[in-house]
This record gives structure tokens, sequence and C-alpha cells, in this order.
């Protein structure tokens, strides 16, 4: 059972919490042609709340990489500027994880056309009122 924060962040701060990091690993890791999308989605099958605050950040991988390759690549980089290796304790994403502050990003295989690679980024940190997302500024 999730239990709600008991001080829930506003949703600016959620959602900082979130992008900052994203435009971070797009910066730090040089991701090519990146694209990216901030969303609220509940924390349990419920669709109640918590929510937690999610970021993608879709790119292509640089031509004749291995994709698999390349995504650790991506890890290993945030990893040398402070991330840490890995799910937070107690997760167990699909895909190679890193986290930081509370914030895990997950990179693998993009679900979306025109893209090779895609980094998934989420705090549950907000009492949010429902789910939805919209573009991010690049």
């Amino acid at each position: 059972m999730l239990i709600a924060p008991e001080h829930p962040l506003s949703d600016e701060q959620a959602m900082a919490q979130v992008i900052e990091p994203a435009k971070q690993i797009a910066k730090v890791a040089g991701l090519q042609d990146v694209s990216g999308e901030f969303g609220w989605e509940s924390c349990n099958d419920q669709g109640d709340p918590p929510y937690r605050g999610r970021v993608n950040v879709k790119f292509n991988v640089p031509a004749g990489m291995d994709r698999i390759a390349y995504f650790e690549q991506v890890a290993a980089t945030m990893v040398a500027h402070g991330w840490l290796a890995g799910p937070p304790p107690g997760l167990r994403p699909f895909g190679t994880a890193i986290h930081t502050d509370g914030v895990m990003a997950i990179i693998g295989v993009s679900p979306f056309l025109g893209a090779d690679g895609d980094v998934e980024l989420s705090r549950r940190v907000s009492q949010h009122a429902r789910p939805s997302s919209r573009p991010l500024a690049q």
C-alpha cells in the first residue's frame, strides 16, 4: 500500500524535480535529436493520489552504435557526474536505471515512433488533481 506524502510538493516543485534532471541528462550525456514530455501518473492502479511527476525524454542513438551499449554509456556518464547506478532500493525496473535525490531514470528502447531511445524519469511527490501531460520546451 502506498502512503501519500505528509507534505506534498506544489505542482511546480514536483515538475522541476523531474524536468531539471531530464535536462541534465540530455546535456551531460550529449543526447541527439532530443524531445520530451512531462506528465502526471498515479502511483496506484486505481488512478488515485498520490501522483508522480514523470518525464519522457526521446532521443536517437548515434549511427553505428549498439543501442544497449549506448544506454549503458549514458548511464555511466551520469554516474560519473554524481548519479547512482541502478534503481533506488526496493525497485526493479526493466531497463538501465540510475537515480539521484529521489529521482529514478530508466534508460531504454523508445516506445515512440521516430526515436531510438527513451529516458523515463519519475518521482512520487504530489497530490496533483489528476493525471495529465504536456510537451517540454527545449
